[in-house]
């Protein structure tokens, strides 16, 4: 007998498949009196209709589908519900983490032509998730590459984009997916925090810890980040990581010594400014980043906040690219 677990998770996989391909039934016209019927009629006008939901950090359950399997899954265990619903979605993040050009060249290879986005989303002017288990994602929503089609209203308003594909040459292989994992340091510095309130009705809430696009290093934690691509093992990535100093403009200066199997990179860390450090990496290869001068308190550089925690440096970025080489 095949354990639970296992077949939950593919009830699921089953079930969000339907969702990408036509979400809220829009293809078969059952909601075309819906606030959504604007986006019905224009993916009815299309020969090749396939639809990716996507949305920024905190707003795929801005999609009513999402929406409600999440409160169905999560009545008893909230965040597992989450976790449920988004069975596949990291591999779409990944794939997007690696640029517009690469992400192109994914939606192409599926053979997707439009795009479903959350008006939340929308009007940030961008896709954007912090790096976890994959690097950035920064996709820029007013590039040529994405045209604005239609608007719905609702309580839950989206957003429909056609996928500009005539730039991209044919694609041969779709671009291969990784995975980072951090090891030496908390969990909350590089996962999406899941909060879920739990009484008459349950209230969710995603967010980063202390800053959207900043996560401290804190005394006693270094940090290890691996990078895994099992189907391409032969395959270079580019990692270009930014540090900050912590915190403020009166941070005391840091110097970081990262070290990869290519060599040690020495990164001086001044207040306010942004220091880069990139590594051309395979499967399987760490980098390892040890401080050189400790932490402080920040209640000792910035007495306002009076936060005793002893800060060491700050990543701020993570940006990871195929690379020709």
């Amino acid at each position: 007998m095949k354990n639970r677990s296992t077949i939950v998770a593919g009830l699921l996989a089953v079930v969000l498949a339907f969702s990408l391909v036509d979400p809220m039934n829009v293809l078969s016209g059952k909601y075309y009196k819906s606030p959504y019927s604007d986006i019905q009629n224009e993916l009815s006008k299309s020969n090749s209709s396939g639809v990716l939901v996507l949305a920024s950090y905190a707003d795929l359950y801005q999609f009513p589908p999402f929406r409600y399997l999440r409160n169905i899954l999560g009545t008893r265990s909230a965040v597992r519900g989450e976790l449920a619903v988004e069975y596949g979605y990291e591999d779409v993040l990944s794939q997007a983490s690696l640029g517009e050009e690469s992400f192109l060249h994914y939606l192409k290879s599926g053979k997707i032509s439009h795009l479903i986005i959350p008006l939340a989303t929308v009007q940030t002017g961008e896709v954007f998730h912090r790096w976890s288990k994959h690097g950035t994602i920064k996709l820029d929503l007013n590039s040529a590459a994405f045209s604005l089609v239609k608007q719905s209203g609702g309580s839950y308003p989206l957003a429909l984009y056609t996928i500009n594909h005539e730039s991209i040459a044919e694609t041969i292989a779709v671009p291969p997916t990784y995975v980072l994992e951090w090891t030496g340091v908390r969990e909350s510095f590089h996962q999406l925090q899941r909060i879920a309130e739990e009484g008459y009705r349950v209230r969710y809430l995603q967010r980063y810890e202390d800053r959207v696009d900043t996560a401290w290093v804190f005394k006693g934690e270094q940090i290890t980040l691996s990078l895994t691509a099992d189907q391409t093992p032969k395959q270079v990535f580019s990692v270009e990581l930014q540090f900050v100093a912590a915190y403020g403009d009166k941070a005391p200066p840091q110097v970081l010594r990262i070290e990869h199997k290519s060599g040690t990179q020495s990164v001086i860390l001044k207040a306010q400014e942004i220091a880069l450090a990139t590594f051309d990496m395979f499967s399987g290869e760490t980098i390892t980043i040890k401080d050189a001068f400790g932490c402080r308190q920040g209640l000792s550089f910035a007495p306002e906040d009076q936060d005793i925690r002893e800060f060491c440096y700050g990543l701020r970025d993570v940006k990871v690219r195929v690379s020709e080489s």
